[in-house]
């Protein structure tokens, strides 16, 4: 202030110093949330896809303590697939040993004839989400579907393992002789549980049940016309992507065994020609899915792979050494699916690892050689 006039003076040396503090302060508060909302994309452009994929694995590794039981043995059988690393074994045996558990369980819903009421009890603990609701809507035509779907699932897993035990054997047998033809065929079952019917259908087969593969290749197809996508709602968009996808992983044994473009000609001629509304509509998890398909037909030099290699490796968070998910997502155990599956697209394997076949190292008993007989056969 000054004293003579009782005014504030103005100081130009200072003033300018002030200045420049409040630019450099501004500037790097906006750098700082810039690096947070755009991914930190400071040394993004450097990182080789590998190198991407290396630093998410890296995070996984760091975190795989914190994921459940299930998660994390998904995650060390897909790790073990693409690489050959038997470090992640015992996350794989700790899922066997609640498999034996878990079968028994299911047994005797079916002994007590509860597969329904099973059903309604699981229904009743899914989210409010609109996913959820039609879920439970289709309850009303295939009231025993969530029950199967479990019962498959595990009964994969065997496969893949390679185990057998009594428990398994019984439950294959009750499961197997189930008529699943009224699940496939049915338009909104399809829109509804598109990725879990593609998987039930590739399942059953490699268990040795009935082929119902057409019928759910042509209900897919009539509920979801190629020329009518612009009319589907980014849901049904992504719902009927994963049917489509997942025809192709479930036939591969998840990532164990190549598959062949010729078996899944309409698909990949579907993803040649929409490649480019696929990237700009679909979410993550469903890109790298895409981008895996072509992976496993071993077209690794196709242009689609590469565009969803650079939408999945731009999406990458190199802050927190992730790829997040909608809303800036940064949580460790929801993102693990879709983590795992850019850590496979991005290492683009040029060697698959069939297995980890447990019946070589656990105590139950390994299944007889050719028990995997499907695994390399053509299912479409």
């Amino acid at each position: 202030m000054d004293c003579r006039t009782g005014t504030i003076g103005f100081h130009p040396m200072k003033t300018t110093l002030i200045l420049i503090v409040l630019v450099v302060f501004a500037t790097a508060v906006f750098t700082i949330s810039k690096e947070e909302q755009a991914g930190s994309s400071v040394g993004k452009t450097a990182m080789s896809y590998l190198d991407i994929a290396q630093a998410i694995k890296a995070t996984y590794d760091q975190q795989l303590d914190g994921l459940t039981d299930y998660q994390a043995s998904h995650y060390a059988a897909r790790i073990y697939r693409i690489s050959g690393n038997a470090d992640y074994l015992e996350y794989n045996l700790r899922d066997l040993r609640s498999m034996i558990e878990e079968a028994e369980e299911l047994l005797q819903i079916a002994q007590d004839n509860a597969e329904i009421e099973y059903s309604r009890i699981r229904a009743d603990g899914w989210s409010a989400s609109a996913r959820a609701r039609l879920r439970r809507q289709s309850l009303i035509m295939a009231p025993d579907y969530p029950y199967y779907l479990r019962s498959l699932g595990l009964l994969r897993r065997t496969l893949e393992y390679r185990v057998c035990s009594p428990q398994f054997e019984l439950l294959k047998a009750h499961v197997l002789a189930h008529d699943y033809a009224p699940y496939f065929g049915n338009p909104f079952m399809i829109e509804t549980w598109a990725a879990q019917l593609a998987n039930t259908v590739v399942w059953i087969k490699q268990l040795g049940g009935e082929d119902y593969s057409a019928i759910l290749i042509d209900a897919m197809r009539t509920t979801y016309p190629d020329e009518q996508d612009h009319l589907l709602s980014a849901n049904q968009y992504e719902n009927k992507l994963y049917g489509y996808t997942h025809l192709i992983l479930a036939s591969s044994q998840y990532y164990q065994y190549p598959v062949s473009r010729a078996d899944f000609a309409w698909i990949f001629d579907y993803f040649d020609a929409h490649i480019d509304t696929i990237i700009t509509r679909a979410k993550a998890d469903v890109i790298a899915e895409v981008g895996i398909s072509y992976v496993l037909a071993r077209e690794l030099d196709h242009p689609a792979l590469e565009k969803t290699k650079q939408s999945i490796a731009q999406q990458f968070h190199a802050l927190r050494q992730m790829i997040p998910g909608k809303n800036e997502d940064f949580d460790i155990p929801i993102g693990s699916h879709r983590n795992i599956l850019s850590i496979i697209l991005l290492s683009s394997p040029q060697k698959l690892y069939p297995g980890p076949w447990l019946g070589e190292i656990s105590g139950i008993a390994q299944c007889e050689e050719g028990s995997d007989r499907l695994a390399n056969a053509s299912l479409f």
